[in-house]
């Protein structure tokens, strides 16, 4: 009877190890596919818990859901058509304000060097020419237009994707209680949905409160340091913040050179580092972890766990979207028995 059970429980490990290896290789095949569903799920979380809080504004409060729903809908199109046409225009003045940029460092690295008594020892004029071979103005408009537009088109079909499920979103109780034929199989299988719905939902509906008001505090210490192009850089703060731990620093990492090279001054750059990380620090230690809370309940470990996995399928939509997809996961383990385990051991104290 034992070596039964041990085969069944070697033959359970050995069928999920595979299921894992074809779910990994389908994602990494069909990304062109599943990344614009899976932002269209996440949409349809944002979606539905801001047409939820458009309750609490006195003139909807009685409208119909569908209403809300809609005044949400036209809302997200106007911020995505906004944000295409805001990051193309400033992708462009960044790009002519380029060979500026270049003098200042020049100058700057004149400065450094002269301070070690080798600035003459280095040809200035052989490095400008390389670094202009290297750094074509027009290749990086061009780059950085059709970064924006491939990125635009997926979120325009994410969108798509999310009006749709959110139109069958009242219907689908109905059709799981169908599609399982079994009333007690059918209300496990909602209380699970609903499980992963709040989880996520208050997981996402406060980190973008969240990066919202980063997004706020880092513009107008960009605007107070009189930093070019203040707003984009606030904006690229704010998204990059959905990104686990290393987002902040990358977020903070451009604009703090821009400081720098804006001017030329050591002090500018040293000045937007300090109030830049001071912000991030504020906000990752002290706010979002009052405003997140447990709702995802992952530990830090498995967070840069996910972090590299997601990131290594689906490159930086896999960083944005591995803390919710990981929870997903570990909702859905702690639901299966022999699975359970693996729950409580990416759960961030034991606590499912």
């Amino acid at each position: 009877m034992s070596d039964k059970a041990e085969n069944n429980r070697l033959s359970r490990a050995f069928y999920g190890l595979a299921l894992v290896t074809l779910i990994g290789w389908l994602s990494i095949i069909g990304k062109s596919i599943i990344v614009p569903v899976m932002i269209g799920i996440i949409g349809v979380y944002l979606f539905v818990v801001a047409a939820d809080a458009l309750k609490k504004i006195p003139l909807l409060k009685s409208a119909p859901r569908i209403i809300r729903r809609l005044l949400i809908l036209i809302l997200f199109a106007i911020i995505l058509v906004g944000l295409i046409l805001f990051i193309t225009q400033n992708a462009q003045g960044i790009s002519a304000a380029v060979p500026r940029y270049a003098s200042h460092f020049e100058e700057l690295a004149v400065r450094l060097f002269s301070i070690f008594g080798v600035v003459d020892a280095i040809d200035w004029d052989m490095i400008i020419a390389r670094i202009t071979e290297t750094i074509s103005i027009s290749s990086m408009m061009n780059y950085a237009v059709s970064s924006v537009y491939s990125f635009g088109t997926v979120l325009v079909t994410a969108l798509l994707y999310a009006v749709f499920l959110a139109a069958e979103l009242d219907d689908l109780p109905e059709k799981t209680r169908k599609a399982f034929g079994n009333d007690n199989k059918a209300a496990s299988a909602i209380t699970l949905a609903n499980r992963i719905n709040q989880r996520v939902g208050a997981y996402l509906g406060a980190k973008t409160l969240v990066n919202l008001i980063l997004g706020l505090i880092s513009l107008i210490i960009l605007l107070l340091l009189g930093v070019e192009f203040a707003l984009f850089w606030a904006l690229l703060i704010a998204l990059l913040n959905y990104i686990p731990y290393i987002g902040s620093i990358i977020g903070v990492i451009f604009p703090v050179s821009i400081a720098l090279l804006q001017t030329g001054s050591l002090l500018s750059g040293a000045l937007a580092f300090v109030t830049l990380m001071a912000a991030q620090i504020y906000v990752g230690s002290f706010l979002e972890p009052k405003m997140l809370g447990r709702s995802v309940n992952l530990s830090p470990f498995m967070v840069l766990l996910a972090l590299s996995f997601w990131v290594a399928i689906w490159g930086s939509i896999g960083a944005i979207l591995a803390v919710p997809l990981t929870a997903v996961v570990m909702i859905i383990l702690s639901e299966i028995e022999s699975t359970r385990p693996l729950a409580i051991l990416m759960s961030e104290r034991g606590e499912i």
